[in-house]
């Protein structure tokens, strides 16, 4: 039989190495190396990769049409975001002596790094690198503004980062890409587009294990206990029962208390002016808001905002607390509930006195 069907067998492979031959390189390694099986595993990437491209499109063209995004004194300035970032971060020292500098300049370069990483990824244009380069401006976030939210898996930048660390990894899979066309209308032949080096087991494994490496890097700050730095604040100590009193102040609320036993935060009269007071609660060093209500009740909460740990501020036209991190708002007059934004949880209370002598004390 061997003498009967070898010639058969002869000619036939060298007609298919003829038509494997008259195959184009490029397309001639897409053949032999790609099973369907594989090229339907290709195609499961696509979802991960545009999600994350047009995500980062979209955060880009956000921060554009933002017109307080880059401008000093608005609610969502970046340079009030970096503020209350830099105390609870750990990579704080990094955002007080690289950014905090030129806040603007560090607003327009996460700009450009997201809408340049996006089309690269959407456009499939050096995607490993445009990944890597992703993985590593969500990691930066994840340390800065979402380093305090607790559990991990409530803050996205995490899970963004790990994201971007499986498409570094797996890469374009060479599906819907304008890489080899740029290059090609470049100047650099088919030849050169084309070239890929040989598979190298040891060079993926290595790929592998950093990109494990990474992901638990991520997931073991994710766990460590969230710890906020409390802020030194000077005690007023409170007048003594056997002290007199001064007259007080003309248009104090009923609740006014003749012997307060607290700490000093401020004036009424300066609460009327200025629309808010700001202080350091005496008990854990956060920083504080106190209010008056229409009613003429005055009530104080904690300025930390329960999402991400940055520092709400009191706008007197909504009046309400609002977050320029992320756009949380509480309102003061509903015990500080959550009336918009991604906050969990109410503003903590404090409990604070209207004293005879005009002055606000803590309870």
């Amino acid at each position: 039989m061997g003498t009967v069907y070898g010639p058969m067998v002869a000619k036939r492979s060298t007609r298919v190495e003829r038509a494997v031959k008259a195959v184009p390189p490029q397309q001639r390694q897409g053949m032999v190396a790609a099973p369907t099986s594989e090229r339907r595993l290709a195609y499961a990437t696509l979802p991960l990769r545009f999600f994350l491209g047009v995500t980062f499109l979209y955060a880009g063209f956000q921060k554009i049409a933002d017109p307080g995004f880059l401008r000093p004194g608005a609610s969502t300035y970046i340079g009030t975001q970096l503020q209350a970032f830099a105390p609870h971060s750990p990579i704080g020292f990094l955002l007080e002596s690289l950014a905090l500098p030129a806040p603007q300049l560090a607003g327009i370069g996460v700009i450009a790094a997201e809408l340049i990483i996006g089309a690269a990824v959407v456009l499939g244009i050096a995607t490993r690198w445009a990944a890597a380069a992703g993985a590593l401006l969500n990691f930066v976030l994840f340390l800065t503004a979402s380093w305090t939210v607790q559990p991990y898996f409530l803050g996205s930048d995490s899970i963004y980062t790990v994201a971007w660390i499986t498409l570094a990894l797996i890469g374009d899979q060479g599906l819907y890409t304008a890489g080899p066309y740029l290059l090609k209308e470049l100047g650099f032949t088919d030849a050169a587009a084309g070239r890929r080096s040989g598979f190298d087991p040891s060079r993926r494994r290595l790929l592998l294990q950093a990109g494990a490496a990474a992901v638990a890097l991520v997931w073991v700050l994710s766990v460590l206990p969230r710890t906020r730095a409390a802020t030194q604040v000077a005690v007023t100590p409170s007048p003594s029962p056997s002290t007199s009193p001064s007259p007080a102040t003309p248009g104090a609320t009923p609740s006014a208390a003749p012997s307060p036993t607290g700490t000093k935060i401020g004036a009424l009269a300066d609460l009327k002016t200025q629309g808010s007071l700001t202080f350091n609660d005496p008990k854990t060093g956060d920083p504080a808001l106190a209010v008056q209500l229409s009613g003429g009740n005055v009530v104080a909460f904690d300025a930390v905002c329960t999402h991400a740990g940055c520092q709400v501020q009191y706008d007197t036209g909504q009046k309400l607390f609002v977050c320029p991190c992320h756009g949380a708002e509480f309102d003061p007059a509903q015990s500080a509930a959550v009336v918009a934004g991604p906050a969990p949880t109410p503003l903590p209370s404090i409990k604070v006195q209207v004293a005879s002598d005009g002055n606000i004390y803590t309870a």
